[in-house]
């Protein structure tokens, strides 16, 4: 007997599937039988046949009529008892949707935004993330989503933040993810306001954040790094030090092809990325990582396709790859594949230690070469060339700046130091 608890039961079911021993759809069959008649039974009001009408009568609960029911009547008794299940069917669903708790919402909502909102698998990924790190296991997903008021809200926050342990923008992601189930929940009926939007996030204590200037490649430490990477010849050397000229991403530097490249024009067309994420599965597990190309680019504004100019490290990067890779599609691919981002900061990590400079993420290049190229008036042409839809998400880049706007001049401090960019006046 002891053995028989163990066993798990949707595995025992599912055995007796695959041997044939049962057939699902029958058991789920039998079982919607039993719940009807379950129905049935309790149904409170008599059932009868009225000679006078020709047809068959009970009453309904209703709480608007005076007298708390309603008169049902229909020519068979079939379909009479037909609609008496429905009703207390939907009377059921509506009353589970009234009590659903933040818990059975956010799986909801996850299923809900992977099947018919445009968000990317990641977004779900992060979503997922910040759900665990700030709610799972508290007692605030027990509630009842009609029952969270904003002062519910107001006291989670604040005991999460008590200690000062999170910056406001991870506070902020924390934020985002109910905002986005209680909206959900509006659209489903179950609530008529977002409470999440009555509370005011800024009467909580925050962790400071750490100065971010020191936190990129310095200028020094950047020609060491490239001075060292010239003589090495692989896809991933040759995607680092590319990424030093360009004002680029890694999923754009990884999803670069041959036929981007113009080499009359000296520029390089930017209009895919590569992409790496995992899938939610209806289990709300998540799938092996998958890499995919998109012609969709960070942002999903139109901004993000750009052209980029290419100055001769460029150009004599890009003629170094093309000897290694002379018949691929991309221009980067090692052992004849796309690389991921992992790879590509795993090689990056390696060589900044051979270099004997500090390692910063592949993301952190285009905070030095936004530094860099920035002279103090061109703002809005590197926030172009970075492919930013607003010139405030281009300032956050600017790191130890000191303080013409033509495209090219931006490119004329990028990668090892030059004297001059040929053909940049023109």
């Amino acid at each position: 007997m002891e053995d028989i608890k163990n066993v798990n039961t949707d595995a025992l079911l599912q055995y007796m599937q695959e041997e044939g021993i049962i057939k699902m759809d029958e058991v789920l069959k039998d079982f919607e039988k039993m719940n009807d008649k379950k129905i049935l039974k309790e149904h409170k009001y008599e059932i009868y046949y009225s000679e006078s009408e020709k047809s068959w009568r009970t009453y309904l609960p209703d709480d608007t009529n005076p007298r708390k029911r309603r008169p049902l009547k229909r020519k068979s008794r079939e379909n009479l008892e037909k609609e008496i299940i429905r009703f207390y069917k939907e009377r059921q669903k509506e009353q589970n949707r009234a009590d659903i708790t933040l818990e059975q919402l956010y799986k909801e909502w996850l299923i809900y935004r992977r099947d018919y909102t445009s968000v990317k698998p990641k977004t779900i990924q992060e979503d997922i993330s910040e759900w665990n790190r700030f709610f799972k296991d508290t007692e605030l997903i027990h509630t009842k989503v009609k029952d969270v008021k904003p002062i519910t809200l107001i006291r989670f926050f604040r005991e999460v933040t008590r200690n000062r342990e999170y910056t406001h923008k991870r506070i902020s992601n924390a934020r985002s993810v109910l905002n986005g189930m209680m909206s959900y929940a509006i659209e489903e009926e179950i609530i008529e306001h977002n409470p999440v939007s009555d509370v005011n996030f800024k009467q909580f204590t925050y962790k400071p954040v750490e100065n971010q200037n020191d936190n990129v490649f310095s200028y020094e430490e950047t020609q060491k790094l490239l001075s060292y990477l010239q003589g090495i010849y692989e896809p991933y050397s040759l995607a680092i030090q590319l990424s030093f000229y360009l004002f680029i991403r890694v999923g754009e530097t990884k999803a670069i092809q041959w036929q981007d490249i113009d080499y009359k024009n000296r520029s390089v067309y930017l209009h895919r990325q590569v992409t790496c994420a995992r899938i939610l599965n209806d289990d709300l597990t998540l799938s092996k990582r998958q890499v995919t190309v998109a012609k969709q680019m960070k942002g999903n504004t139109s901004k993000g396709f750009r052209k980029q100019y290419l100055t001769d490290e460029a150009l004599s990067i890009l003629k170094k790859a093309k000897e290694i890779n002379p018949n691929g599609i991309y221009i980067f691919e090692p052992n004849g594949s796309l690389m991921t981002t992992d790879s590509f900061n795993r090689r990056l990590k390696k060589y900044c230690r051979e270099a004997g400079v500090p390692y910063y993420s592949s993301h952190k290049i285009r905070f030095y070469n936004a530094s860099t190229a920035y002279d103090g008036k061109n703002l809005t042409t590197i926030s172009h060339l970075m492919g930013h839809s607003k010139v405030e998400t281009t300032i956050h880049y600017l790191r130890n700046v000191h303080k013409d706007e033509s495209p090219t001049l931006a490119f004329k401090n990028l990668g090892l130091s030059q004297k001059s960019v040929q053909g940049c006046s023109k």
